[in-house]
């Protein structure tokens, strides 16, 4: 009886660290986190990855997609569009970790392209008009 036990165990121990370890296991876990996005060229809006890069719009198949950041009020709860954001370089698509980050260019809806997030002023909700608030999370 107690050589079964073990034997169960044994298999057990098994069947779980193939199941953690096989490659397709992961799949799910490495799904990139999305974030609206806006087209500068023909003004659609889609969901993109949060990597703060040009994507192609899915309408257009033009290189213009911008990353919309939306922050949330702690006070009232509204979620806003607060700032938009996209690379000084219109031609970067992706993100190499062994370089220097890309310098980003940062704008409110109606205004310029700055290079610094600090330049857009303070963020306010626009339904209480409160400065307590901040970025929301990405969609998984």
């Amino acid at each position: 009886m107690k050589k079964a036990i073990i034997a169960v165990a044994a298999v057990a121990t098994i069947g779980f660290a193939v199941w953690r370890l096989w490659p397709s296991s992961g799949k799910q876990a490495t799904k990139l986190a999305q974030r609206p996005r806006l087209c500068e060229a023909c003004g659609f809006r889609f969901e993109g990855t949060t990597e703060p890069v040009m994507v192609e719009c899915p309408k257009c198949k033009k290189l213009a997609g911008i990353r919309v950041n939306v922050y949330v009020c702690r006070k009232c709860g509204e979620r806003f569009e607060a700032f938009y954001t996209k690379p000084e370089d219109p031609t970067l698509t992706s993100i190499d970790p062994m370089k220097p980050p890309p310098v980003l260019l940062y704008k409110r809806e109606g205004g310029e392209w700055v290079k610094s997030r600090k330049q857009l002023g303070e963020i306010k909700c626009p339904k209480c008009g409160s400065t307590d608030v901040g970025p929301s999370l990405p969609k998984p």
